[in-house]
């Protein structure tokens, strides 16, 4: 009787343990999953004015497996010249200012507001993809809100994830 009343709480804290850590490592595995597709979408679209809108639907796409309530936030930028993997002239993730296109999660539609984007934009005719001696990376940062199924350990965690890719070359008809 007292081995099991000491074995039945440890047992049951291990198994939502493992509950809440598996779904959590779930909705992380999305959002790295869900940042290389969506900057796939934008490097592959370098020089077209809907790089941003295009890699937010993909985005989309990719977070359909997970609580509409999870995401948050997706950011689509021009990283810094020196590979570093923020925003032009950002240090860290809090602050969408220059060259970058924040969007927010719609959670009763399943996807990004592309009709009402933040920050400060990133004209795709500056684009560095023609015969560049410096190409121009494009960086997407997803943010999502993790909810715990049990509270045992908390009630959420936020996740957030970023993916830097070169913009692939585009197209001679687009550099002239």
């Amino acid at each position: 009787m007292v081995e099991t009343a000491i074995l039945v709480p440890l047992v049951i804290l291990i198994t939502f343990g493992l509950i809440e850590f598996s779904s959590a490592y779930q909705s992380s595995s999305t959002a790295a999953s869900t940042v290389r597709s969506a900057a796939r979408t934008a490097s592959a679209e370098a020089k077209l004015p809907n790089f941003a809108t295009d890699a937010a639907a993909a985005a989309a796409t990719a977070l359909q497996t997970i609580p509409s309530n999870e995401p948050l936030e997706l950011w689509v930028y021009n990283a810094n010249a020196s590979g570093h993997p923020m925003p032009v002239g950002n240090t860290s993730f809090s602050t969408c200012l220059t060259q970058c296109i924040k969007y927010a999660w719609l959670p009763a539609q399943k996807k990004f507001d592309t009709a009402n984007p933040t920050g400060s934009g990133w004209d795709y005719l500056t684009m560095q993809a023609c015969n560049a001696t410096q190409w121009d990376s494009v960086g997407v940062y997803l943010k999502l809100r993790h909810r715990y199924i049990t509270n045992l350990f908390g009630a959420t965690i936020d996740l957030a994830d970023h993916a830097v890719f070169r913009l692939e070359p585009a197209p001679t008809q687009l550099c002239g």
